[in-house]
């Protein structure tokens, strides 16, 4: 049974004073003369009524503070408490990552007078924390400088410091600085993710078309554009790269991202029998919902079949959002059945409302049929 969201432990409590202290550790055993003590105090003021990034960025100003002024000087204090970079293949280490967050975030406060420095720091860095948000105030400050290190790093050895070439100019990157020239011209990072699109690392690939979904808000004829030249040169997986990448127009019926990846926007299919296991249910609850679609032929059809929830809102118009359902090949004439749940538990992430709402299902874009239920 999940725990009630209030019981939870905060994500900010993964980045705790014990972190802190390890933090302090490092620089000291890095640069003798650190005073630990200082750098502690200055922390934790204060320390448990900060979320996650302030706490963060706590830590970097207190960095800034305490370590030699002579950036360079600095940097190298923070390398040599980094320790060794991580190479390999991609491991899970949940919070016990961001306990190197700060040391880039000094690197975003402190280094903008100096680039290069910066930017090699940045690369040896994001070997042992991503560096997409530190990167950000470059892209802002020097744009030239700082694509044309993104594009020396789409052929880098070490596929963390390429998956930071796509992550990092992302026009659209969850929790990051808004820089106003990638959303303005998304062609400049679509420059660098042509080249990550066929990458041999499937979590490169996956920041590639996270990135062209970011486009495909901005621009969807230019995301279309593009995730056609993968499908025809980026090799085996740019089908799965492609429809990651196209996400959000498929949701949204858009019909040449559909046409692209084979379908049919419009089509023959019929809705029969959909059914909620409840017209009522109190939020926490689990809806099931199922239904038959049938296709009158006479070849088969690829079928992207999706639903959506119209949610009360706390004011204004219902919130739309489509949930992805399979995709399967419909044949002539046969009835195939479809069941789906979908649970309505209030997250952090997530507010709901009591009130009427409705389910549509969804065939390649297309809505066939809605019910409605209410939420108390």
């Amino acid at each position: 049974m999940s725990l009630p969201t209030d019981t939870l432990p905060a994500l900010k409590d993964g980045f705790s004073a014990d972190t802190v202290r390890w933090i302090a550790a490092g620089l000291l055993a890095a640069h003798p003369p650190f005073d630990r003590a200082a750098f502690v105090a200055a922390c934790l003021d204060g320390f448990d009524r900060l979320t996650l990034m302030e706490r963060v960025a706590r830590v970097a100003h207190a960095m800034v503070a305490c370590l030699p002024s002579d950036y360079r000087q600095a940097l190298d204090v923070l390398l040599r408490a980094m320790g060794p970079a991580r190479q390999g293949p991609p491991v899970v280490e949940g919070m016990a990552a961001f306990r190197h967050a700060p040391h880039l975030q000094f690197v975003a406060e402190a280094g903008l007078d100096d680039v290069a420095a910066s930017l090699d720091a940045l690369e040896r860095m994001t070997c042992h924390f991503t560096g997409e948000f530190a990167i950000r105030p470059f892209l802002e400050h020097e744009p030239q400088a700082t694509f044309e290190r993104l594009h020396r790093w789409c052929g880098h050895p070490e596929w963390r410091v390429r998956r930071l070439a796509s992550e990092g100019s992302r026009p659209l990157l969850p929790w990051g600085r808004r820089v106003a020239a990638l959303v303005e011209d998304p062609s400049r990072g679509l420059a660098v993710i042509d080249r990550l699109a066929g990458d041999e690392q499937e979590i490169v690939r996956r920041s590639a078309a996270n990135h062209l979904n970011d486009i495909s808000r901005l621009d969807p004829a230019l995301a279309v554009a593009a995730a056609g030249r993968w499908l025809a040169s980026a090799g085996p997986q740019a089908r799965r790269t492609v429809e990651r990448g196209l996400r959000t127009l498929v949701k949204q019926g858009h019909p040449q991202a559909l046409a692209l990846l084979g379908y049919a926007s419009e089509h023959a299919v019929t809705l029969a029998g959909l059914t909620l296991d409840r017209k009522q249910l109190h939020i926490g609850q689990t809806l099931a919902l199922c239904f038959e679609l049938r296709h009158p032929g006479p070849q088969p059809l690829a079928a992207c079949v999706d639903y959506a929830v119209h949610y009360q809102a706390a004011r204004g118009a219902p919130r739309r959002k489509v949930f992805k359902g399979e995709v399967r090949e419909l044949k002539p004439g046969v009835a195939e059945s479809f069941g789906w749940r979908r649970d309505f538990t209030v997250r952090s992430t997530r507010k709901l409302y009591p009130g009427s709402h409705r389910i549509e299902v969804l065939v390649n874009g297309r809505c066939l049929g809605s019910a409605e239920f209410e939420l108390v």
